[in-house]
């Protein structure tokens, strides 16, 4: 066995998809499908899927939340560590409130939310031209908010 030889100094500021704070909080049930192979994810962007109640991981459709609520979601991968969840699985989707999300970028706070349409995966940008040019459909009345963060990094993403 070996000896421990790093000590943090500080501890994460919280966990992707679950709320930053005591914020007022919009969230709905929808049942989360998958795009082509990539599934659902927790703290991915989904948009409105083929049938009613029904939210697709990225896409191309009217956004209808990001998934929150991680610690809500029973663990099928062989109780490994995953933020991805079975097709089909009834989850919760945010969209109003302070959540934490990765972010594929490096975050500035006021930068604007964008997603990948095809993997859901959520991204910052200075502004809504920036985003358009990287294929990236931007978030309606979201932004980044107090702190700043590297790429792959928790970022609170304000959505109202």
């Amino acid at each position: 066995m070996t000896l421990q030889k790093t000590v943090y100094t500080q501890q994460a500021i919280g966990v992707v998809g679950d709320f930053a704070d005591d914020s007022p909080k919009r969230v709905a049930p929808y049942n989360l499908t998958a795009n082509g192979e990539v599934m659902p994810a927790i703290g991915g962007a989904f948009t409105q899927g083929a049938a009613d109640n029904e939210a697709t991981i990225g896409g191309n459709g009217a956004f209808v939340g990001v998934a929150v609520n991680s610690k809500d979601y029973a663990i099928y991968n062989n109780l490994t560590a995953s933020l991805e969840l079975p097709d089909n699985s009834i989850g919760q989707l945010c969209t109003m409130g302070h959540v934490y999300v990765t972010s594929t970028t490096a975050v500035t706070p006021g930068n604007i939310a964008a997603f990948n349409p095809t993997t859901g995966a959520i991204a910052a940008y200075e502004d809504s031209g920036a985003a358009g040019t990287a294929s990236a459909t931007v978030i309606p009345n979201a932004k980044f908010i107090r702190i700043s963060a590297k790429a792959n990094e928790l970022a609170i993403l304000e959505l109202t």
